[in-house]
């Protein structure tokens, strides 16, 4: 599973939510961010064919962006713009299968976004234009993944917001209980590397303790399915 990131924001180096995500991110290897904005910078214009071509090598592509007036900043829509041409996407379907997420950051609580709340509408809904991009590609479009008022979480809601993100960047999808675990073992077993001993004899304790538990579940839903069945 290879992860291309691509960042849409204006000031990018002084957003203390995105640099907290940009710093979390470094410890997966199959994982790469491009700020959008950069490629503009200097002559407003962007390699087409270069971006076309990277975007290949990529299983999954999230688009990360603060909400801007109930959108994304508007280097995202330059880049799909040019990048995303109907020839790119349509006749060639340059991106079909691939998975295609959305991060986006809110100044606001994401409770506000909701029938008769606040913001009155949902965040799948004001994001709707993106997953309809998705269908038309032939993408795989996952749940978006919010993170709201990040300057007011403390550092437990941080820790939380850390596994939360680098498993929606590198875990498989859906986010099911399964899956998270999975992921979970991947990454104690890749920090075994180097480590002494009795850290690696640690580690194992706890890999084995959630294998343990994926086959009580395993076991569970085996009984309640045989229950089930019984009864019809």
């Amino acid at each position: 599973m290879k992860t291309l990131i691509l960042i849409s924001h204006p000031k990018f180096e002084d957003s203390g939510t995105q640099q907290f995500l940009k710093t979390s991110f470094y410890s997966l290897d199959d994982v790469k961010y491009q700020v959008i904005d950069e490629l503009y910078a200097d002559t407003g214009k962007i390699d087409i064919d270069k971006e076309q071509a990277a975007l290949k090598s990529f299983d999954r592509i999230v688009f990360q962006f603060p909400m801007y007036w109930y959108s994304s900043p508007a280097s995202l829509k330059q880049f799909m713009d040019d990048v995303f041409t109907r020839n790119y996407i349509v006749a060639n379907r340059s991106l079909k299968t691939k998975e295609l997420g959305i991060v986006v950051t809110l100044g606001d609580a994401e409770a506000d976004f909701q029938a008769g709340g606040p913001e009155a509408f949902t965040i799948s809904e004001l994001l709707r234009p993106f997953q309809a991009f998705a269908h038309k590609a032939g993408m795989q479009y996952l749940k978006p993944f919010v993170v709201d008022q990040f300057g007011y979480m403390d550092p437990t809601q941080k820790q939380r917001l850390l596994i939360d993100y680098l498993q929606y960047l590198s875990a498989k999808m859906p986010l099911s209980l399964a899956n998270r675990e999975q992921w979970l073992v991947g990454r104690l077993q890749a920090t075994k590397e180097g480590k002494s001993d009795e850290l690696q004899q640690a580690i194992d304790l706890v890999i084995n303790s959630i294998e343990d538990q994926q086959n009580n579940v395993e076991s569970l839903k085996e009984d309640v399915k045989m229950i089930r069945d019984q009864e019809e």
